[in-house]
């Protein structure tokens, strides 16, 4: 058992979960998947809803190179205790000794804006417990966290979600056990399909605003190519650590325009702009009126309040909005390989660049226009 490489994936039976769990499989590592399901039978059917290949699994699990933590709700708050933990690596039979890798995928499943900070906290209080005891056990091990960005917004009031998400980072920061911070700018998937049942509402606001409700970048990852590049930095190139501070890693494959990722998630027939749009001349002072209002009417609507930060966006010149580095697009991260201040580590099959002053990586997996929407299908097919 100790001489096998071990990975620990904290909510391993998730949409991006599935595809490192899968990556690391392949690759010889023992997986073991801490999970809110209750049994086998409800983490498999997690996994499989996320395209995990069913063949595998079985191949994976009868040879014990998968073993799963059921019934691991991290928002409460008995994990923070460390008998918790050894206990339940004694019950899969799993040595800390072996645990290389600890990986962080697990997110906010609550509701309120109370309830959501507050889980998050709880959650990072017991992953913490957990990366402080195999850390203890096995100084070469490594915690790595993945996760989305942390949006910036132009008004002074972040929804309860964003907020969670930067106080999270701040944690993560200031307990000084994260090695590595993965952003990427992925489509969530199969369970998380938020962005599908709105996207008709959305795609029906353009018949306010047609050029720039909609009309911004998005990053986009795909799930696969993410795991691909979490395995091929830690374990091919093997990216040193450095010091306390965790090492930023921020993933795109490419760009598309908002509008045309919403448009892919309709059906065919319901892909026509609505024809009712807003006067070029007067677009800007809807937008206005929009964000201004809108918050009055519907202070606690997190949809209205996400639509009104579309319209913000649309205000801000295109200058203004690169100074925000909200993301690197493919185009920055292809002029920061010729940058002095930067190094490359790969060029190929993907562009790895290295800032020399800051822990900071920017990975390029680029994709074609085409490409890129398939991704946004896949991501959300039902």
């Amino acid at each position: 058992m100790n001489e096998t490489k071990t990975i620990f994936i904290l909510g391993g039976t998730g949409f991006v979960g599935r595809a490192l769990t899968e990556k690391y499989l392949k690759n010889n590592w023992r997986v073991i998947i801490s999970t809110r399901a209750k049994n086998l039978e409800e983490a498999k059917s997690q996994l499989f809803l996320h395209n995990f290949d069913k063949n595998f699994f079985e191949k994976s699990f009868s040879n014990n190179f998968l073993l799963f933590a059921f019934a691991v709700d991290l928002a409460d708050e008995k994990w923070s205790q460390i008998d918790i933990w050894t206990q339940l690596l004694k019950t899969i039979n799993a040595s800390p000794l072996s645990i290389l890798r600890v990986a962080n995928l697990v997110g906010e499943t609550s509701k309120s804006a109370d309830e959501i900070l507050r889980s998050n906290v709880n959650t990072l209080e017991g992953i913490f417990t957990l990366v402080r005891y195999i850390k203890n056990q096995n100084r070469g091990s490594l915690f790595v966290n993945i996760g989305s960005p942390v949006e910036k917004r132009y008004n002074k009031r972040p929804s309860p979600y964003e907020h969670a998400k930067e106080v999270s980072r701040q944690q993560i920061e200031k307990s000084k056990l994260c090695d590595f911070h993965f952003v990427a700018h992925y489509i969530k998937g199969k369970g998380e399909q938020k962005m599908k049942s709105t996207a008709l509402i959305l795609w029906s606001k353009l018949k306010f605003s047609q050029k720039w409700l909609f009309g911004f970048k998005v990053g986009v990852v795909d799930v696969d190519d993410l795991a691909e590049i979490i395995h091929h930095l830690l374990e091919e190139i093997k990216i040193p650590v450095r010091g306390q501070k965790p090492v930023e890693v921020n993933v795109t494959n490419g760009e598309l325009i908002f509008g045309e990722i919403i448009r892919n998630l309709l059906p065919e027939d319901k892909q026509s702009i609505p024809k009712a749009i807003i006067p070029a001349r007067l677009e800007g002072l809807f937008l206005w009126l929009y964000s201004v209002i809108v918050p009055i009417l519907k202070p606690n609507d997190q949809f209205a309040r996400r639509l009104t930060n579309f319209a913000k966006r649309g205000l801000v010149t295109h200058k203004k909005w690169d100074e925000t580095e909200i993301f690197k697009t493919a185009e920055d991260i292809k002029k920061l390989a010729t940058n002095n201040d930067y190094e490359v580590l790969v060029r190929s099959p993907n562009l790895i660049v290295l800032s020399k002053r800051l822990p900071v990586i920017y990975v390029l997996k680029e994709k074609n226009q085409e490409e890129l929407k398939r991704v946004v299908r896949k991501a959300l097919a039902t």
